[in-house]
């Protein structure tokens, strides 16, 4: 049974996940600049931690969406 804290990280990982799916280019820089400045100096553990195991799912999403964008532009 997960915990009330790792529900709520799991229920930010999606809303995030979910917003990031649903945005266009410059939302999903707007999007990426903010996830830049607020996790500024943290590593990948703590990352993941704070996204309850699931900052490699942003993490695929983002290299994907990067080679979309400079394979097609």
């Amino acid at each position: 049974m997960t915990s009330v804290k790792e529900q709520e990280a799991i229920k930010k990982l999606m809303s995030f996940l979910r917003e990031w799916d649903s945005a266009r280019k410059v939302a999903r820089s707007r999007i990426l600049d903010n996830f830049i400045k607020s996790n500024h100096g943290k590593t990948g553990p703590e990352l993941e931690l704070e996204f309850s195991q699931g900052a490699s799912l942003f993490l695929a999403r983002l290299t994907a969406w990067l080679r979309m964008v400079y394979l097609f532009s």
